[in-house]
């Protein structure tokens, strides 16, 4: 009868080690979707701190330029210019239209 409580403990202590498995297989199955869904959210988390320095950088550009345009008349009269296109009056402003991309025509040698 020893060799059948010998068989019966080892029986027992298979049992515990793969109950222990498939309680480790399965958190790692409960896990492995969390994690992922972690690295998703620390992705988007970057993305939108680089958004929101962009998003800032331009903010603090326009308060430069709201800040020029209160204080500096050269600022105010170079930017209508620019935006607006204004002029003084009698004044005559030429604009040149940038070159398009077509062939110059063949010239044939007489």
């Amino acid at each position: 009868m020893g060799w059948l409580n010998n068989v019966w403990l080892r029986l027992q202590s298979l049992g515990f080690f793969i109950f222990a498995g498939v309680v480790v297989v399965g958190l790692v199955l409960l896990y492995v979707p969390l994690v992922q869904q972690q690295r998703a959210l620390q992705q988007e988390l970057r993305r939108l701190e680089q958004e929101l320095a962009r998003q800032e950088a331009v903010e603090r550009q326009h308060r430069i330029e709201i800040e020029a345009l209160k204080t500096d008349r050269e600022f105010v009269e170079r930017t209508a210019r620019d935006k607006l296109n204004l002029a003084r009056p009698n004044e005559t402003i030429f604009r040149f239209e940038p070159p398009t991309n077509t062939p110059a025509p063949k010239q044939t040698s007489p």
